[in-house]
């Protein structure tokens, strides 16, 4: 936990947006003090005088909205009183999504499209300038037909796109997480990148070098 918070202070120091991949939920009170730990400040007791101050000040975070509006409110609250961006699990990348997400509900629709319009509708009060909201989905890119249909459903939602690389992934899958304006997805490689120096046969020290290397060949592979 130390080693997070203090990854987090480093790259806010270096102007960086911080994504807390952390998934997570609970009932109202509970998700409330998750909310206030990761996007808020917490109340610290025991001093002179009581205050608040951030704890870990992620700038985003995603979140599980297996158990509701009333699971998910505190974190969109929170986010907006902060500033900060919420990111609610739709499709995920994952083999074994379907087994949940793909089900066929009675009207013919299935679980992750009805989550995707619930998405679209938590953030429909919130649209900024450039036309997107601060509550986010992510979009699995190892299933394109998927967030293909996802992105007609929440036009104005920021996509956070994991899968590609590792996961197998491609640029070509990805396109249909963006809008027509070449805007709003954010594409995450994580092994593609943390573990580059044992895909290009480096030694463990020249893990930043085989890091920058692998970010150059993503910025050129997805056409930035």
């Amino acid at each position: 936990i130390r080693a997070y918070e203090e990854t987090l202070k480093y790259a806010k120091n270096k102007g960086l947006l911080t994504i807390a991949d952390v998934k997570r939920n609970d009932i109202g009170t509970t998700a409330e003090a998750y909310a206030q730990s990761y996007l808020g400040e917490v109340e610290i007791y025991g001093a002179e005088d009581d205050f608040t101050l951030p704890i870990f000040d992620a700038d985003s975070l995603t979140i599980n909205p297996y158990l509701g509006w009333d699971g998910v409110k505190p974190f969109v609250d929170e986010s907006k009183k902060y500033g900060k961006c919420v990111f609610v699990l739709v499709k995920t990348s994952n083999k074994t999504s379907g087994d949940l997400q793909d089900l066929e509900l009675k009207d013919g629709r299935t679980v992750y499209d009805v989550v995707g319009h619930l998405v679209d509708s938590w953030g429909a009060d919130e649209i900024g300038e450039s036309g997107y909201n601060f509550v986010g989905a992510v979009v699995g890119a190892t299933y394109p037909e998927q967030a293909r249909q996802l992105r007609k459903i929440m036009p104005n939602t920021i996509f956070l796109v994991p899968g590609y690389g590792a996961q197998g992934g491609t640029a070509e899958d990805i396109k249909v997480c963006f809008n027509k304006d070449g805007l709003g997805a954010v594409v995450n490689n994580s092994r593609g990148i943390i573990f580059a120096y044992e895909a290009m046969k480096m030694p463990e020290d020249a893990y930043g070098e085989a890091a920058k290397i692998a970010v150059g060949n993503m910025i050129k592979d997805l056409g930035y």
